[in-house]
């Protein structure tokens, strides 16, 4: 698809913005640098118009993230009440605040980089809203269900890649802080522009953002450069556990729910295992790689990533209730990992 085929869509998203006046913005749990990137640069982008917005996630951001601006504004865990400003409430009238969550207040929700409307934890809220809420997506991720009033996908290396063309299309400036939160979903998502969705482009944009001011070398020092001690020895045991499988040549490797509980009781609660699939992914010659770990009892993740031309991980990450890109996807499922004499099996 053409990006210039979506410059309308991209108008229109600009006018609704600029006639909401209480905006939800929403990115998926456990969220990666591309959802919160694109998030916080919304966000900035909404201080300059000076809208009422929330920004929500249900899990917290890695600390790692902290130099994106107005993360310190991000909500997780549930949603709390926002209360517009433009909105009074009528004497005698209930405020919408003793009600509890009252996501009605909101009259626009947007969407960012969500594969699956499930992993926002707002589905019921989002299907079930009233017909006074407007809901915008951008994303990049391949089309799974029909939720928005205004869909605005494309098969980009990022999030942050499609939100580049609603600043480009709608003339908007990029400040230093919308530069920066861009480069950083594009980096991360694109494993510093080495993933096959790169295009001419994205290097294109990549040098448009440094030129607006984005500090490349913060920004690589705080997202690949950052790996903790705990990190290293968790993918250790990792890569103890890689096994391949000859007949399919695919590499995996396994972490049971005994073996992640011992990573974490020795080395804290931090998430141990970012990016560890993409490292796995650097063996030369397999056609794919799956990480399976059990992180809660009886309930298992599933990584997948692949640099094959041929193959495409997503259709296997669906088939198993997740999704994804050609060359890197996800999936969950219920169930537990035990380990035997000759591998793992799964109850």
């Amino acid at each position: 698809m053409e990006i210039a085929r979506l410059k309308e869509k991209f108008g229109a998203a600009y006018e609704k913005i600029l006639t909401a006046e209480n905006i939800l913005l929403v990115t998926h749990e456990r969220p990666d640098g591309d959802g919160l990137a694109t998030l916080c640069a919304l966000s900035v982008f909404l201080d300059s118009l000076e809208k009422n917005q929330t920004i929500f996630c249900a899990d917290a951001p890695p600390d790692f993230f902290s130099y994106l601006p107005n993360i310190n504004k991000l909500i997780s865990g549930n949603l709390p009440m926002a209360e517009p400003k433009t909105r009074p409430v009528p004497p005698g009238a209930i405020h919408p605040s003793q009600e509890g969550n009252n996501f009605s207040a909101f009259d626009l929700i947007i969407v960012l980089d969500c594969g699956s409307l499930s992993r926002t934890k707002l589905a019921e809220e989002i299907i079930g809203r009233n017909k006074n809420q407007f809901v915008i997506e951008f994303d990049h991720h391949p089309k799974t269900e029909d939720y928005s009033d205004l869909e605005i996908r494309a098969p980009l290396s990022s999030a942050a890649e499609v939100l580049y063309y609603f600043f480009h299309f709608n003339r908007l400036p990029f400040s230093k802080d919308i530069a920066d939160c861009l480069l950083t979903g594009i980096m991360t998502d694109t494993g510093n522009l080495l993933f096959g969705a790169v295009t001419p482009q994205t290097i294109e944009i990549t040098s448009i953002m440094i030129i607006n001011g984005a500090t490349l070398p913060k920004i690589t020092r705080r997202t690949s450069q950052n790996k903790s001690l705990a990190a290293m020895k968790a993918w250790g045991k990792i890569l103890d556990n890689l096994k391949l499988n000859k007949k399919y040549n695919i590499a995996y490797s396994v972490l049971t729910f005994a073996e992640i509980a011992n990573l974490k009781k020795e080395f804290g609660g931090e998430n141990l295992f970012d990016a560890a699939t993409d490292i796995l992914n650097n063996i030369e010659g397999v056609k794919a790689v799956i990480f399976l770990r059990e992180e809660e009892p009886g309930k298992i993740r599933g990584s997948l990533r692949t640099k094959d031309s041929a193959v495409n991980v997503a259709r296997l990450a669906t088939y198993l209730g997740g999704g994804g890109h050609p060359k890197a996807a996800a999936f969950r499922f219920p169930g537990s990992i035990i380990k035997t004499e000759t591998g793992w099996k799964i109850v």
